[in-house]
This record gives C-alpha cells, sequence and structure tokens, in this order.
C-alpha cells in the first residue's frame, strides 16, 4: 500500500546566509547545547525557537542537519516538558503569562518538526549524495521525529481544549503518505516503532474524543498509545473494515467510517481499532479482578478505570446525537462542583444544617479548622498529648504577676467593627453563599439532554470535564443535575461547555462508610437521584471519586431520615465523582420489630431465614 498522489509539505526556502549561533556541524552543537541556561526554560525555549528557525533556513547537508537535530533534541524534550507544567492545571481562561508559554511551546514543536520534514524531503532529493548513513533510514527517522513533534503538538491543542489550527492534520497525514510513498511506513526505527505507529499515537489521540477529557487523562492516554498504537491497523480503501476512516489529502480528523461519502478515493485509509479495543477490554477484565482501579505506567501516569470505559466506547461505537439542538439564548444559573452542588440542593443549608438541623452549633472541636489560631493544635508532639496539663505551665509564672499587669498582658486590642464582626455568628466570617456562588451564563443551545452554554472570561475558570454541576433557568423552579462533558476554547467564539443531564432532581444526603472492621467514616455528602420510572432510569448515588466502591454498606442521613443501603453496580465515573446503582437494607432491629411469627424454639431461629 502506498500513496500515488503529490505530497503537499510545505518548507522554508534554505535563503538564509550565515548561521551565527554555532559551527554547523554535532559536535559545535552540542557545546552550545551546554551553555544553555537550564534554570530558565523561557530562554532556553526561545534560544531554541531561534536556532530552529535559523537552521530550516540555512543550506545543509541532510545527514548534517539530522545529527545536529539529534543533539538539540533532549534539550527540546525537556524544555517541552518544563514548559507543560506552567500552563496546564491553570484557569479555563488562561492567564497572560501560561497563555504566551503555551503559544511558545506550540511555535518549538512546529519549529522542530518543520526541521525533521526539511531532513526527509532533502534525503529523498539528495539520496545519491548521502554517505554515512543508509538514506531510506534517514528518511525514516526523520519522518518519525517529526510526527512525534507533530503529535506532541496536537496533544497541547487538546490540551487547551482549542480547535486544531489550520493544515494541522494535513501536515500530519501528509508526512504519513511521504512515508508511505517510499514504502517506509512499517520499519522499525526508535525503540521498535515504526512510523505508522507514530502517526496512530496522534491520530487515536483524536479519536478519543478528547475535548471530554481531563487534560492529565489526555497526557495519560497519549502515554498509552505509545504502546497500544501497534495493535491499530491502517488498511487500504478497498479493505472496508474499520470504524475509522482517513483522508490523507484532507485536513481533517478520522471520521467514521459509516458516516463518511467519500470512500472511493485511493488516498482514503481504514483505521481499525477492533484489535486495540479488544486488548483494552482485556485490561479493564483485570483491573477490575485485582481491584487496581486503573493502568499505570508511571506514578504520574495513570489510566483510570472510568477513563478505560471511555476509550472503549469511544474507538469501539459510533457516537450519534440522541437529540436534536435549537437555538437558545437563554440565562442559566449555575453551580460548580459536588459540594456547590449539594449546598444549593439543600436550601442553602451548611453540611451540618442539613444533618442536624438549622439550629445545630458544632462542638468546639469541629470549628478549629475555621479557626487559624488553632491549627496547628494536632501538630503537637506526642509528650504534649499525653500531657495536656503542662500546655497551662505559663499560668504559675503569671501568679507573681500583678493583676493590672495580668489585664494588660491578655488583652488584645481591636477596632469597633472588628469587635463586632468577632462578637456575631461563626457563619459571619465566610458567609456559606461566598463559599458557594452561583454563576449566570447565557446558552447558545439547548436540547432535551443538555445544554451547550458560553463561559465568560470574566468569571472564575477552576473548572473540568466530568465536574458535577447544578443548573436552573428559572429562579422559581428547582435545581437539575449535570455533569460537564465536553469543553471547547474557541478563537472568537470564547470558551463553550457542554453540559449533559444527568437528572431534573436530586436528594443531598450526607453518607456514612461501613467499615469492615466495625468502624464507621465521618458524614460525606453525596447526592441520591430518584427513580424516573417514564425513562427506565433506576435511583442512583453520586459520590465523591475515592472513597466509595461497589458492594459497599453504608448509611444515608439527613435531619429526620435514616436510610441503610448498599452500593451496587457502578453506572459512571469521571475524575469528580461516581455513580452507583444501590438497594435499600434493613438493619437487624428492624428485622427482629417486624418479625410476627409467635414463640419460636430458638430466638434466632427466625433472623436466619430472613438475613
Amino acid at each position: 500500500m502506498s500513496s500515488t498522489g503529490p505530497i503537499k509539505l510545505s518548507i522554508p526556502r534554505q535563503d538564509l546566509q550565515e548561521f551565527k549561533l554555532f559551527r554547523l556541524d554535532a559536535e559545535a552543537a552540542s557545546q552550545w547545547t551546554q551553555g544553555l541556561p537550564v534554570a530558565n526554560t523561557k530562554s532556553v525555549v526561545s534560544q531554541l525557537r531561534e536556532a530552529l528557525e535559523d537552521l530550516n533556513r540555512v543550506q545543509l547537508g541532510p545527514e548534517s542537519r539530522f545529527e545536529i537535530l539529534e543533539v538539540l533534541r533532549p534539550n527540546l524534550q525537556v524544555a517541552l516538558t518544563n514548559l507543560s507544567r506552567r500552563y496546564l492545571n491553570q484557569p479555563l481562561v488562561l492567564p497572560e503569562e501560561p497563555r504566551q508559554l503555551a503559544e511558545l511551546a506550540d511555535s518549538l514543536c512546529s519549529a522542530a518538526c518543520t526541521a525533521y520534514t526539511v531532513v526527509a524531503s532533502e534525503a529523498i532529493r539528495q539520496q545519491d549524495a548521502i554517505r554515512n548513513m543508509n538514506p531510506a533510514r534517514l528518511v525514516c527517522a526523520s519522518i518519525q521525529a517529526a510526527l512525534e513533534f507533530c503529535s506532541r503538538r496536537l496533544l497541547l491543542t487538546f490540551q487547551l481544549y482549542r480547535t486544531v489550527e489550520l493544515h494541522g492534520w494535513l501536515q500530519m497525514h501528509q508526512l504519513y503518505a511521504l512515508a508511505e510513498s517510499q514504502d517506509l511506513q512499517n520499519l522499525p526505527v526508535t525503540n521498535g516503532r515504526s512510523v505508522s505507529a507514530t502517526y496512530l499515537q496522534g491520530l487515536m489521540l483524536g479519536c478519543c474524543k478528547p475535548n471530554q477529557l481531563r487534560q492529565s487523562d489526555q497526557a495519560a492516554i497519549y502515554r498509552g498509545l505509545q504502546d497500544w498504537a501497534k495493535l491499530v491497523q491502517i488498511l487500504p480503501p478497498e479493505s472496508e473494515e474499520g470504524m475509522f476512516l482517513v483522508d490523507l489529502d484532507s485536513d481533517q480528523p478520522p471520521l467514521y467510517s459509516a458516516l463518511y461519502d467519500n470512500r472511493s478515493s485511493d488516498r482514503c485509509r481504514y483505521v481499525n481499532t477492533a484489535p486495540l479495543v479488544d486488548h483494552l477490554k482485556q485490561l479493564q477484565a483485570e483491573d477490575q479482578r485485582q481491584g487496581m482501579r486503573g493502568i499505570a505506567f508511571d506514578k504520574d501516569t495513570i489510566v483510570a478505570s472510568n477513563i478505560l470505559d471511555h476509550l472503549i466506547t469511544s474507538l469501539g461505537e459510533t457516537s450519534v446525537r440522541n437529540f436534536s439542538r435549537s437555538s437558545d439564548g437563554k440565562a442559566l444559573s449555575i453551580g460548580i462542583g459536588l459540594s456547590a452542588t449539594h449546598f444549593l440542593l439543600a436550601g442553602d443549608k451548611s453540611f451540618d444544617q442539613l444533618l442536624y438541623g438549622d439550629d445545630y452549633v458544632p462542638p468546639a472541636a469541629r470549628r478549629i479548622e475555621t479557626n487559624p489560631f488553632l491549627k496547628d493544635l494536632d501538630k503537637r508532639d506526642l509528650w504534649q498529648q499525653a500531657n495536656p496539663e503542662e500546655d497551662y505551665a505559663g499560668d504559675d509564672k503569671a501568679a507573681h504577676v500583678s493583676e493590672g499587669e495580668k489585664d494588660y498582658r491578655h488583652r488584645v486590642q481591636v477596632d469597633e467593627a472588628t469587635r463586632a464582626v468577632l462578637e456575631d455568628d461563626d457563619d459571619a466570617f465566610i458567609p456559606p453563599r461566598k463559599s458557594y456562588p452561583v454563576y449566570r451564563v447565557s446558552t447558545i443551545d439547548a436540547s432535551p439532554g443538555g445544554y451547550c452554554v458560553e463561559w465568560p472570561e470574566e468569571l472564575p475558570g477552576d473548572i473540568r470535564t466530568g465536574d458535577v454541576v447544578s443548573v436552573r433557568e428559572d429562579q422559581d423552579k428547582g435545581w437539575a443535575i449535570a455533569v460537564i462533558r465536553w469543553i471547547s476554547s474557541l478563537e472568537d467564539a470564547g470558551t463553550l461547555l457542554g453540559l449533559e443531564l444527568l437528572s431534573p432532581r436530586a436528594m443531598p444526603y450526607g453518607a456514612i462508610i461501613h467499615q469492615k472492621k466495625g468502624g464507621t467514616s465521618d458524614p460525606i455528602r453525596v447526592l441520591l437521584l430518584p427513580e424516573i420510572s417514564l425513562v427506565g432510569q433506576p435511583h442512583t448515588l453520586i459520590t465523591p471519586r475515592a472513597g466509595f466502591r461497589e458492594r459497599q454498606k453504608i448509611t444515608l442521613l439527613r435531619e429526620g431520615e435514616v436510610f441503610y443501603i448498599q452500593l451496587l453496580r457502578q453506572v459512571a465515573g469521571t475524575g469528580s465523582f461516581t455513580q452507583f446503582d444501590f438497594r435499600y437494607i434493613k438493619k437487624l432491629g428492624e428485622v427482629v420489630a417486624e418479625d410476627k411469627s409467635g414463640p419460636l424454639d430458638s430466638p434466632f431461629d427466625s433472623l436466619w431465614s430472613k438475613l
């Protein structure tokens, strides 16, 4: 299988007369890199970008150019990694400095990709002049390196929830087409990986619905695809086998083959993901047997179990929109996160008020965390904890001080405004409504399944895909429960969020986990989504991501209500929450109280049949 059409790769003219940074050989390049200010990442990136841009414009043999690039490559990788730490995990609308650093990383990836593309194209044209390397190997290694930087640039774009820039996909497709034209796509190059596998690493990331994933999950999947891409098959157009289809002459991502119109083109390739999906299902089954809750590549790179579900669905099923959307322009009230949603559903009550009533006052020990002067009490050494009376030894010394001096030494001077605040109720320090704000956003369109909303720049941006949100169209209506399914940052349209409705209503509770050894946890915020028989939706429980698991027994409580339930199957999960089916169970005392069978031979006989 080879490409027959012309290759559409653009490279800069080699019109630079003089390269000033270092002598154009690998040894001089190595000496230059040793002088880079490694403690100043921004400066290193700027100098590397300048070196690449000038190198791309100077006339140089492909062998020498490749050797210089291979010397610069480790510094490029380190610089890009260091840069990513400074623009990832930032507010949704990037502040000025992280935005500039992200653009710097993008331009560095672009320059590196272009540099290796120049080597590949020149090596093909000048293959008779190459003496120290196999020309085919030089072309193959250069294309693979160009694809690595092209894929890394694609990952950066996805992590910032931006659309791929013009010709971004075309460049990747044409690099692969160039390898096909030379029949080099399946030759092993670096660590046994081929050009085809490197191409598929970036291509498959685009098939995984990256706008529905968190930045860390995208990075973990990208790392996983480094190993998994070899399981994906690129097939010719006559095969008609594969869930996805890609046109190597187009500037489009892979599309569902069932929905693609122009399949007759000889530059179309089917992408068969079935072997990879089968492998992911095996990993998932093994993960569930061992209770590992994810696939770990290293301590910071983990594909969680819910992300495995996402991958299996994205790569194994054609996704079709269930509801038609209509244009809308209504204002929508929205609360972000499980805690804020819990507070709003409780009628603006604090968690303690929901559990114990409006008049409940927490004991002093529970109020320590709101008192900044008492935060370090639990850090006392063991001797102090065992002999707390010694904490008051200072009172004996004060016995020799006059009453006037005592009064002066223990008096804190405050103004009237501060005194009024201190004497007021504890809640006056941090009003709950300020802790859990409600934002007003505009809807772009709506459907029975959810909303597309625009997130203004002036609003806080600490939201992520998978977050639980509460939404309300009208102040007179109750809060509905939704989840942020996708994020898209557009150049002229701002930042858009896709909200999927989970339930038209929910009930806030506190959950106490019953440990196997007999202990219990403190109450934890959970949401009960009631059954909707009309659409066949059973009751479910939304819990925080950590601490809850299948078959676990918990107590649900709030003022005047106590229920005992057992979590059954996990039906959904994101990076923020987990959703379980559950069943109600009875306590032993309730079973005994309901027993009306009369006298028994043994006081325990009736219990065994009911437990």
